[in-house]
């Protein structure tokens, strides 16, 4: 079964706009009257436009006020395409988690958009995205983790080439988060697309520094709200079921509930619906991520209307 839009809404029937302030940034919105709870797409290391592309409609059509937020955009200059989106951020250095309130602010009043419902649906560094804004504001409604993290992790770049261990992928209110470094990024960097063992590289950057698991931890207690993690044991990017293991036991600790799908065969290409597809980087099968898709997505929506629409 493919994604698509809800039942009796057409493509025709979910509109976009621009976002002052936030380039590239696209609100979509079903043609109807009502404002409708915000769902920001946090898009993985891939950056760009395409997640928001691809999920803005789907999820409008399902009632949301959907906002596609690009961060980033690839710039490895000479080694490299050319950057797609030059007004944003080329390096995954930094990135501003504050952004999401000058975002909440830039939504307010715009047609169809109830920023008081506010919901967040990321995927791999997007769900570290996503994790570490929940556990900083108190009005983050729901929260969808793909192939989530439970720590910060070092950040990437031009600027990191020679100076590895040195920069953290988030920040948060002009200061860089605490992170866990890798081992080996650069080396696997220079080995060409696809060479590298990226799970190794996390994990074994983990074990190096046992001593900053503390202060890289993100504090996903702090957060009350509803949060849903998805994650595959098989996962080639990073150890994603060990670490969505961590988050519902903090959680538990504080009293907070969580609820985690996690599916002994299935990778890292968990987003949305759909049959098998060409997923090298996943890690799991196509056909074990797509049955991982597809027992996932209606309760991902499930949890989302709950959340956001009582």
């Amino acid at each position: 079964m493919a994604i698509g839009l809800a039942p009796g809404v057409g493509w025709a029937q979910v509109a976009s706009a621009a976002i002052p302030g936030f380039p590239h940034a696209k609100v979509y919105v079903e043609a109807s009257e009502g404002a409708r709870p915000v769902v920001v797409i946090l898009h993985g290391a891939d950056g760009g436009t395409e997640a928001g592309d691809r999920f803005g409609p789907i999820l409008a059509g399902m009632g949301y006020a959907a906002v596609g937020l690009p961060y980033y955009s690839p710039d490895w200059a000479e080694f490299g395409p050319p950057k797609a989106l030059p007004e944003i951020a080329g390096s995954f250095i930094d990135i501003r988690v504050d952004q999401l309130a000058e975002l909440r602010d830039a939504l307010r009043g715009m047609p169809g958009v109830d920023v008081e419902r506010f919901g967040l649906f990321g995927a791999s560094k997007g769900a570290e995205f996503a994790l570490i804004a929940a556990s900083r504001y108190d009005w983050i409604d729901a929260v969808v983790a793909y192939a989530p993290t439970d720590v910060v992790w070092e950040g990437w770049g031009l600027e990191t080439l020679e100076a590895e261990d040195t920069r953290s992928s988030f920040s948060f209110d002009g200061t860089p988060l605490p992170f866990m470094p890798y081992r080996g990024f650069v080396e696997g960097l220079l080995a060409g697309p696809g060479k590298a063992d990226l799970r190794a590289i996390h994990a074994n950057g983990r074990a190096d520094h046992p001593q900053k698991e503390v202060e890289a931890r993100i504090p996903v207690e702090a957060y009350a709200g509803p949060l849903i993690l998805i994650a595959g044991e098989r996962d080639a990017q990073w150890d994603s079921a060990a670490a969505a293991r961590a988050i519902v036991a903090s959680r538990e600790t504080a009293g907070r509930e969580t609820t985690a799908l996690i599916y002994p065969e299935a990778g890292h290409d968990l987003v949305g619906d759909g049959g098998p597809r060409d997923s090298p980087r996943s890690g799991g099968s196509p056909e074990a991520d797509a049955a991982a898709r597809q027992d996932a997505w209606p309760q991902v929506t499930a949890f989302m209307a709950a959340a956001l629409k009582p």
